[in-house]
């Protein structure tokens, strides 16, 4: 049931009268441009213990027979209280008329009070009134997507701020601005306040009151780095408010990207392409593909023909002291599509090329490792993200050149190295301590064990050993352990771990 604050907007009560095909007639004329929140029926005397408010509420009559004059006016008053926006009487079975007590109560109470004739079903009404609340959400939804595919190409432009400071004014018929830190002024659009009241505003304004509104740009940390001014905030739950509450986001990763020293336009796609991409998938891929295809013709470079594109996340060595100049990546990848994290010493980038060990040796000898991403398409750019990141840990672990698909065996190929010997030390150690060859003999039965599945017979013939014998020695590394090796997470634990033993 949809609410008076859906994002999609709302049906008028003179929207629905207005469709000729129910034969509606108003006998008592109220607030004709209340929205409606739905349409119910009841032939209950009192239906408002039923009600939310907001209702076009339909009654046959049936609990209305026999009440006098009193009785009716305060079933009106009642269905004043809880917000009914207009009541509709079926004439026939019980009523041939609108009852005079009905409609008087009802211009008292200036209620629209609406007669619906015998030929049109009450149904008939609720499901109007459902196709047009439907058809206005489907037409929002595109409004919605054709203004954020125009918030993405100023997100993309060479002063971003600016530009999409402009599609957010021009959307909200208003002004707005983006202040940084000290009350500067970064961006403005439409007939904005001179900046000493922006910057006045920028300390002041709240999102909640009427008036102009501000919010916050913020860091992951927290950090302040600059609000965005509007000059009044749009609707809570309106289509207005969704394109507001995108662009702030946008601005939001603009900020964060100024904080590492660039705002190229570069910089910022690849946040919203692999962050957010879900969300402009839906919106641009689903229904027009044609502005994904013309920003990543522009900024992945390669061959343009090419329909595949890799996503990269390079690890700076601890050495280093910096995480080098982005002309470098850009150059070496042939791709505007680069952002560099300083505080997670990554540079993660999305290009066309394909990305072999040679086109990445200079950096290997510096001691930079990669993660390297499968082909995938456009739309697949996010996944494809978090398969590459899964990885991350284990390239600066282990360093060299980790592509993702290369190798599925393992679990702990996600986890490195490293800790995979620090597994095997923590949840071994008590064999691990062992004289090398009692040792080598422990470990090679639970070994066998565990790869026969706990099995005596398969784990003896593989060892070579009598069932009993094995049944003693499982026996025994239970003890020294202190591990209950009949659980499925322990024996999994043991498996990778025994994969780490030097």
């Amino acid at each position: 049931m949809p609410s008076p604050s859906s994002p999609h907007g709302q049906i008028t009560l003179a929207q629905l009268l207005a469709r000729s095909e129910l034969h509606l007639e108003v006998v008592v004329e109220g607030a004709l441009e209340t929205s409606i929140r739905w349409v119910a029926s009841s032939d209950l005397p009192d239906p408002t213990p039923y009600l939310l408010g907001g209702e076009f509420l339909l009654t046959a009559g049936v609990g209305l027979r026999g009440l006098g004059d009193e009785e009716l006016t305060t079933y009106v008053d009642r269905a004043v209280a809880i917000g009914v926006v207009a009541i509709g009487i079926g004439i026939g079975p019980v009523f041939t008329s609108v009852p005079t007590a009905l409609a008087e109560a009802c211009a008292a109470r200036e209620l629209t009070l609406v007669m619906v004739p015998n030929d049109t079903p009450f149904v008939s009404v609720t499901r109007t009134f459902a196709e047009m609340t439907e058809l206005r959400r489907v037409d929002s939804l595109r409004t919605l997507a054709d203004a954020t595919r125009r918030l993405l190409r100023a997100a993309s432009a060479d002063q971003p701020e600016t530009a999409v400071a402009a599609a957010l004014a021009e959307r909200l018929h208003s002004w707005a601005a983006i202040v940084g830190q000290g009350g500067t002024v970064r961006a403005r659009a439409g007939q904005v306040p001179p900046a000493p009241v922006l910057g006045a505003l920028a300390e002041s304004a709240d999102p909640a009151r009427g008036g102009a509104a501000a919010y916050p740009l913020r860091s992951l940390g927290g950090a302040a780095l600059g609000t965005l001014l509007v000059e009044a905030a749009p609707p809570a739950g309106s289509t207005a408010h969704a394109f507001l509450t995108t662009a702030h986001g946008m601005l939001e990763l603009i900020a964060r990207q100024r904080t590492s020293g660039s705002v190229a336009p570069g910089q910022l796609l690849v946040p919203l392409l692999l962050e957010e991409g879900d969300v402009f998938a839906r919106q641009n891929v689903g229904q027009d593909g044609e502005l994904w295809r013309e920003l990543l013709t522009q900024a992945a470079g390669g061959d343009a023909r090419a329909r595949t594109l890799r996503v990269v996340v390079a690890c700076a060595p601890a050495s280093a002291k910096g995480t080098s100049e982005l002309h470098r990546w850009r150059s070496l990848f042939d791709t505007k599509l680069v952002t560099i994290s300083a505080e997670h010493a990554t540079v993660t980038l999305i290009t066309r090329l394909d990305v072999t060990e040679r086109r990445l040796s200079s950096l290997l000898d510096e001691g930079w490792s990669f993660v390297v991403g499968r082909p995938v398409a456009p739309e697949q750019l996010r996944a494809s993200a978090a398969e590459v990141r899964a990885l991350e840990r284990r390239a600066r672990e282990d360093g060299g050149v980790v592509r993702v698909g290369a190798d599925l065996a393992p679990v702990h190929s996600f986890i490195g190295a490293a800790s995979g010997r620090a597994l095997a030390d923590r949840r071994l150690e008590s064999i691990l301590a062992l004289e090398p060859e009692t040792r080598e003999a422990r470990l090679s039965l639970l070994r066998a064990w565990l790869h026969a599945n706990g099995h005596w017979d398969a784990t003896g013939r593989e060892l070579g050993m009598h069932r009993n014998s094995v049944r003693r020695g499982i026996d025994q590394l239970r003890g020294l352990l202190g591990l209950d090796l009949d659980d499925a997470r322990v024996r999994a634990e043991l498996v990778i771990a025994l994969d780490y033993v030097e």
